[in-house]
């Protein structure tokens, strides 16, 4: 991990952390909004979510909407050679603290990835042009270097988009961003 990013990660996580839980719940209710009416998540045969904690930006009013809604729904597990794979759930308790202490399925049932499946992907900074800032594990690079079609809606608050980021070869480009005040669907070069 680069020295640069690490730096970067840590004033970005600073900057998350200073938001006061009224104005994070205001923000997550908005990017919650604005996840539910997207008609790639509405349309989706399948959701790749993850179990949001700390001062990330929310994902159980999410998880909890699929769920209720029926839809198809898996997060993720982190394994060896830091490898992540997603199963699937079918209510909250199917849920238990794995790796890093984040929640994550006890369930066998490996998720089956289509060109209808969504993706919601967690950051700690993005840009208008799709780049991302990961925790610095690397999981979701790995996990989207598998399926590169995969349609990626990023989340985050609105003080979380930069103008730039340094990335590398390996980092995978998000296609939308959706923040609490805006929803960016990124042109990517073919």
């Amino acid at each position: 991990m680069s020295a640069e990013k690490k730096l970067l990660r840590q004033k970005l996580r600073l900057r998350r952390s200073q938001v006061s839980s009224e104005i994070r719940k205001e923000k997550d209710n908005l990017i919650f909004q604005h996840l539910i009416q997207d008609a790639s998540v509405q349309n989706a045969d399948l959701l790749l979510a993850y179990a949001s904690c700390g001062d990330e930006p929310d994902t159980w009013q999410f998880i909890r909407w699929a769920l209720a809604q029926g839809k198809k729904l898996a997060l993720p597990k982190c394994g060896q050679n830091q490898q992540m794979r997603f199963f699937m759930i079918h209510q909250i308790e199917d849920l238990q603290a794995g790796a890093h202490d984040i929640l994550e399925p006890v369930t066998s049932q490996r998720a089956v990835i289509t060109e209808k499946s969504v993706c919601i992907v967690p950051g700690v900074a993005f840009t208008r042009k799709g780049e991302r800032l990961g925790q610095g594990g690397g999981y979701y690079d790995r996990f989207l270097k598998k399926y590169p079609d995969l349609y990626t809606v990023a989340i985050g608050y609105d003080f979380m988009i930069e103008d730039s980021l340094p990335c590398e070869a390996h980092d995978f480009l998000m296609k939308k961003i959706i923040t609490d005040t805006e929803i960016t669907e990124v042109a990517h070069e073919v």
